[in-house]
């Protein structure tokens, strides 16, 4: 069960790993280290920071919807805030940076996520991803969904903890339906 993408919280995410990463960043090397930053929040704090489907692909784990943000840059703020892809590279769009919707404890997340992967080429972070992502799945091409719980599972996290985080995701989705 997985929690609903923020597009807000994506965009933001995304810009604050680009600027802690300083400046232009590959692509692929992006979406290892959202992922990272998202799998340590649901270990650590037993929610997301943005959300989405998350899926192996042959180059390791990625979200989803992070990889169709860079793409067609449909997220809030998007466009204004991140570059379209040139060649693999994105870049920031503007200095005046808002991370008004992460939380403290979110944006630590991200900033030691990069620090931990800083002298990492981004060939060594998808070979560090295959190896130290247990819930990723070796895929030839096409991907194979990653449910969140699997993450707390072979965290070793407790049937308790697993069960309160499938609930807090199904609480989330029946109040997003509520609201639309």
């Amino acid at each position: 069960m997985n929690f609903k993408n923020q597009g807000i919280k994506s965009t933001q995410a995304v810009a604050r790993l680009i600027n802690q990463s300083g400046g232009p960043i590959d692509y692929l090397r992006l979406s290892k280290l959202v992922y990272l930053a998202e799998r340590q929040s649901i270990i650590s704090r037993g929610v997301p920071i943005v959300g989405g489907h998350y899926f192996s692909m042959k180059k390791g784990p990625t979200i989803g919807e992070i990889m169709d943000y860079v793409h067609n840059q449909k997220a809030p703020q998007w466009k204004e805030t991140i570059s379209p892809r040139h060649g693999n590279e994105v870049r920031l769009e503007s200095a005046g940076l808002s991370f008004s919707a992460l939380s403290q404890s979110e944006i630590e997340i991200l900033d030691s996520t990069v620090a931990a992967h800083v002298g990492r080429t981004t060939d060594e972070l998808v070979e560090w991803c295959h190896l130290n992502c247990p819930e990723y799945e070796e895929v030839k091409s096409g991907r194979r969904p990653i449910q969140a719980e699997k993450i707390l599972i072979v965290a070793a996290k407790s049937q308790k903890c697993v069960q309160h985080f499938v609930a807090n995701a199904k609480e989330s989705e029946e109040l997003e339906a509520l609201l639309a």
